[in-house]
């Protein structure tokens, strides 16, 4: 096989690896839920859920079900399309509950993260958390979204330009002939510069050779003469 032929095949070779390299990048978007927020209302029995949840893109990643137990049953699971805001979900249910019964809540998104809470009803307002300032809002907003772009579009783009100057590269190195004299004349003048810089480095490693080596011959004639 021929040095070129081998080349291409090497060549294939590496960018097929970057590729799948790439491919397996995370997405920074791929966020996991990081609390939920409860609040029941006993005289209204309205329970709150406010779950914080960040996504850069809330058709792609959300909190796809919210299941709710009571005192360790299954009462009540409901399935989104989307999820409220890029911040988390808010939503909330109707549901009848008695004094000291224990409310257990999941958030599940459709990456397969969940996170699960609970509180204790009283005869008043309870709730599982404080207040937060950053995740509180006046009302529901189901299937309200909020467009985003995905943070996982960052790598990808990075891992395609990184392809791209690899084969226009090898292409310049196989095909020099269709090389414009421009980037030939670029090539060359970067060529010369790096030769330069390596020359220049050599003679700097060689001038601190030689001092090093004046400096340990004139110690050791030092250490002699004692």
């Amino acid at each position: 096989m021929c040095l070129k032929k081998r080349t291409v095949y090497i060549a294939a070779i590496i960018a097929l690896t970057m590729l799948t390299g790439f491919a397996n990048i995370p997405s920074a978007a791929a966020t996991v839920a990081e609390d939920i927020q409860l609040v029941y209302d006993y005289d209204s029995q309205i329970l709150t859920v406010n779950i914080s949840h960040y996504v850069a893109n809330t058709k792609t990643h959300y909190i796809e079900d919210i299941e709710i137990h009571k005192n360790g049953i299954s009462i009540l699971n409901r399935s989104y399309a989307n999820q409220s805001y890029n911040w988390g979900m808010y939503d909330m249910f109707n549901v009848p509950a008695a004094v000291d019964d224990n409310l257990t809540i999941t958030g599940i998104c459709n990456k397969g993260y969940s996170l699960t809470r609970w509180l204790i009803v009283t005869s008043a307002i309870a709730t599982n958390t404080p207040p937060s300032s950053t995740t509180s809002t006046t009302e529901p907003t189901n299937g309200v979204d909020v467009p985003g772009t995905s943070l996982g579009t960052g790598p990808a783009i990075a891992a395609g330009a990184v392809v791209i100057i690899f084969f226009v590269l090898f292409f310049a190195w196989l095909k020099p002939e269709y090389v414009p004299d421009v980037f030939k004349q670029l090539g060359a003048r970067i060529r010369n510069g790096v030769t330069w810089l390596g020359e220049k480095l050599r003679d700097m490693l060689s001038w601190l050779k030689a001092g090093l080596s004046s400096l340990v011959q004139q110690g050791a004639a030092k250490f002699a003469s004692k």
